[in-house]
């Protein structure tokens, strides 16, 4: 065999000839796997998987960024597929961007654990060791007989141990160049989304989109008979309210700090991504939301004065949205008056849901002490509940780590939550990225892990991950200077 490969390699004519042979068999398998619709997402899949993997050889921020394009598009690109090769919820294209971050983390796994390649201590963190433990729980986890099936456990990958390696791809792949350009064009898509999703909510879905609602039945999605929340390109309505989430964030961070171009535009931007993110009748959003910008804005300010200031006109600014959103007309809309009617009677269970949602948390936080080894990585996300009905989520990150990983992978998720805040709050003061970041992660709390927020779990971590680069940079400033006082100090006097 390998004297008749070197023979080919060696003859010209051969080699041509079974070039050629090679690319009319992989036609003839193109051409059959289009003639067939059910094959076309399988074929979009292999495609852009080639592409990507490709690039993760020699240009992997490039695939990561490319990655965080795709993922925002993903439930359009898969329901647009509807009318020409059906529906699956065990769609493909939904693990290519998991795929491929596991593709490049095992190269990390594989020269860190493998190779023995060590991680120096003026590289290491506090988080990145927390991070490092909590993969490998989550992967004990994969195989708790308690979640009912192995398979349960590898679909729990996906949405635990994929957005902990986007935190180490971070660390690996981006500086600020990328992280400017990602923020930019998180904004960007942002933006775009929330005109698709006001198109969606004003003059209706199209046809492969209703189609969607009306296989997929998530009764999330419905407000009344007429009216349904907006999911915009995303995969679900909660993962589309999360994203304009982070692009407010954005937005207003650059209007605070950007220049005078940029202030300009984010002073358009931003009440157009408020009134999508109120029309999707969540509250935890809005109330999460207005508290971030109020704690930003103080943080940003230089001087106590200023900052005081700060406290008083965001005060006022949040009592004013209150009361404007308590007097707004309700009639015309089931989502404002969903909206409303929650906001102003938090504790009313007729209109406000908040009461189920904290008996869920502590049920999940109970649930961890109740079952310390865990019931299962699996099983508090959609892979539970589609393959073998043992769903368990109590829609919180905190609490379901709790329920999955036990108690130690509960504890141990609480203190990367601690210590990637503590971070935040003390870079914040020093850079617009850390600001940003300190935002993100605010108004996304209870969210950083959430299962089928896919694009915004990516955002998320990859923050995370950037946080962490922008603490070992302070860290070396700080060595540094002690260094050169050192060194000055030893200096003869007079010199």
């Amino acid at each position: 065999m390998n004297a008749m490969i070197d023979r080919i390699q060696g003859n010209r004519i051969l080699r041509t000839m079974a070039t050629l042979l090679l690319f009319s068999f992989c036609g003839y398998l193109l051409g059959r796997t289009v003639m067939d619709p059910s094959k076309i997402r399988i074929l979009f899949f292999v495609s852009i998987s080639l592409i990507f993997v490709a690039l993760s050889i020699r240009y992997r921020a490039w695939m990561l960024y490319g990655l965080l394009i795709y993922l925002p598009f993903m439930g359009l690109f898969r329901r647009a597929l509807i009318p020409s090769s059906g529906w699956s919820s065990f769609d493909p294209l939904v693990i290519l961007a998991p795929g491929m971050v596991m593709l490049l983390g095992s190269y990390w796994v594989y020269g860190t654990f493998i190779k023995r390649q060590a991680i120096p201590s003026d590289e290491d963190t506090r988080l990145f060791k927390l991070v490092r433990w909590m993969i490998f729980i989550d992967v004990i986890q994969i195989f708790n007989p308690l979640q009912g099936s192995i398979l349960t456990g590898l679909g729990g990958v996906i949405f635990y141990v994929v957005p902990l390696f986007w935190m180490v791809l971070s660390r690996l792949y981006f500086n600020e160049r990328w992280i400017k350009l990602i923020y930019g064009t998180i904004l960007t898509i942002g933006i775009i989304s929330a005109f698709y999703g006001l198109k969606q909510i004003h003059y209706g879905f199209f046809e492969f989109e209703e189609q969607w609602i009306e296989i997929a039945n998530i009764a999330a999605l419905m407000v009344s008979q007429d009216e349904s929340r907006a999911f915009s390109f995303y995969s679900n309505g909660a993962e589309y309210t999360l994203y304009l989430v982070i692009s407010i964030v954005i937005a207003w961070v650059l209007l605070l700090r950007g220049k005078l171009f940029t202030r300009l535009v984010t002073l358009t931007a931003i009440p157009l991504l408020f009134y999508a993110m109120f029309l999707q009748a969540q509250r935890t959003p809005v109330i999460l939301t207005s508290l971030t910008l109020a704690i930003i804005s103080i943080v940003s300010a230089k001087k106590a004065s200023t900052r005081w200031f700060a406290v008083f006109v965001m005060g006022i600014a949040l009592v004013g949205a209150f009361s404007f959103i308590s007097k707004m007309d309700t009639s015309g809309s089931a989502l404002i008056a969903r909206q409303v009617n929650g906001l102003t009677n938090p504790l009313d269970d007729k209109h406000s849901t908040a009461t189920i949602h904290v008996s869920m948390l502590v049920n999940g936080l109970l649930e961890g002490f109740k079952m310390p080894i865990g019931r299962g990585l699996g099983i508090t996300t959609l892979a539970g509940a589609k393959m073998s009905n043992t769903g368990a989520s109590s829609e919180v990150d905190l609490s379901n780590m709790m329920i999955s990983d036990g108690v130690v992978g509960g504890i141990v998720y609480g203190l990367i939550l601690l210590q990637a805040l503590r971070m935040a709050f003390k870079e914040a003061r020093s850079s617009t990225i850390g600001l940003i970041i300190l935002g993100i992660l605010l108004a996304t709390l209870g969210n950083w892990s959430i299962g089928g927020n896919y694009s915004a779990s990516s955002i998320i971590w990859l923050s995370i991950g950037y946080l962490d680069v922008l603490t070992l940079k302070r860290r070396r400033e700080s060595l540094q200077c002690e260094k050169n006082d050192a060194t000055v100090e030893k200096l003869p006097t007079g010199v």
